[in-house]
């Protein structure tokens, strides 16, 4: 049993290597795009971006997960992982805030004044500040719950029930928060071009839609874009789509490192943190291109005489190759469990090596969305 697992592990990882051979040696035999995707600064900051998105799902394996999959993880274990999180996600966030933003200012609350001269730098900055109050919120409170824990006021049940509720809370409101942000970083990369799902994308003939500019009008710098239906209808999908990240991602970590979750429990956890994923990925490519065309491995011709077209198309082809594979080892796992009569009563120590596979799977998924991030950000300065 246990070598059937470490082949299908094995076979897993060859599959991969054949995918990434084949989309590099198709790469090397056509143009060069303009590069991004070089020098060890470049490839710094895509690993500093990379850890602030793993942390989403650190966060989630803290508080979702446990409540989820109904565990009752000891709170000071809950307390002290969730104190080195904060650090790790203080030192990246800090990071981005001076080297990722869409704007060319720091944007903080201090620069405020600065913004008004800068497309939809006014609502970018405060949407930001919004998101740092929440972080702090969720600081405030994990201290308020480690005094409490440490003075033994409340009994550790309670206190961890809590924190689990709470802490939930405040990761999904992040999330939504993030995604508002990732639309005004879109916004003001853009304008005048409209948003790629209002038309803004990149076409054989240029730009397809250009925002009307008076002479004399100040640049957008007001929430009324905010208001539009189909600008909550981007967000909203781009808000799944983190959660189902992170919430899937979270599962995995939480499955492995207690070792007590029901086979059958985490099975259904993780469909479901997958179908979101999915639906709301495919959802994306149609409205969040920034091309005339989804790209899809199928539009690699006619999106490769686009700049940045084709290595954009060919990430997105790993990504997609990469969730298949993750697909893959969740029904290799829930096959596993089939075979038992008793799979309610299993636990997952028996899934472990396919619990790596798909860890290992989630971190290179997480990479190349930073990848992809970095050259959609590039097409939009093009636009």
């Amino acid at each position: 049993m246990i070598g059937k697992r470490i082949f299908c592990v094995v076979l897993t990882v060859f599959v991969l290597f054949l995918i990434v051979d084949r989309v590099l040696a198709h790469e090397a035999s056509m143009p060069a795009d303009p590069e991004l995707l070089v020098g060890w600064r470049t490839w710094l900051h895509l690993t500093i971006q990379w850890i602030h998105l793993v942390g989403l799902g650190l966060w989630f394996s803290f508080t979702a997960a446990p409540l989820l999959l109904g565990l009752n993880p000891p709170l000071s274990h809950l307390l002290y992982s969730s104190w080195a999180l904060f650090l790790l996600l203080l030192a990246t966030g800090n990071y981005n805030m001076e080297h990722s933003a869409g704007i060319p200012v720091v944007p903080s609350l201090l620069n405020l004044p600065l913004m008004g001269q800068i497309p939809y730098g006014v609502p970018y900055t405060v949407m930001l500040a919004v998101k740092q109050g929440l972080f702090a919120l969720m600081v405030f409170f994990t201290a308020a719950i480690t005094f409490l824990h440490a003075r033994h006021r409340l009994g550790e049940a309670a206190l961890r029930r809590t924190f689990l509720i709470a802490g939930s809370i405040l990761g999904v409101l992040i999330a939504l928060v993030t995604s508002a942000v990732l639309l005004l970083h879109e916004a003001t990369d853009l304008w005048p071009t409209a948003l790629h799902s209002m038309g803004g994308v990149l076409g054989p003939e240029g730009p397809r839609t250009v925002t009307a500019i008076s002479g004399d009008s100040p640049p957008p710098n007001d929430f009324r874009l905010l208001a539009r239906p189909e600008v909550w209808w981007d967000i909203t999908v781009r808000w799944f789509h983190l959660l189902g990240f992170g919430l899937w991602l979270g599962g995995i970590i939480t499955a492995l490192w207690s070792g007590r979750v029901g086979a059958r429990r985490f099975l259904m956890y993780s469909w479901a943190a997958l179908a979101i994923q999915v639906f709301s990925g495919v959802t994306s490519m149609d409205r969040w291109t920034p091309f005339y065309l989804s790209p899809y491995i199928w539009n690699l011709d006619a999106l490769s005489h686009l700049r940045f077209g084709r290595t954009y198309t060919l990430l997105m082809a790993v990504k997609q190759a990469l969730v298949i594979a993750v697909i893959g080892v969740t029904g290799g796992m829930t096959l596993h469990c089939l075979k038992h009569r008793a799979a309610a009563a299993m636990d997952v120590v028996s899934l472990r090596p396919w619990l790596i596979s798909g860890l290992l799977l989630g971190l290179a998924i997480a990479y190349v969305m930073i990848m992809v991030l970095l050259i959609h950000e590039g097409v939009d300065h093009v636009l």
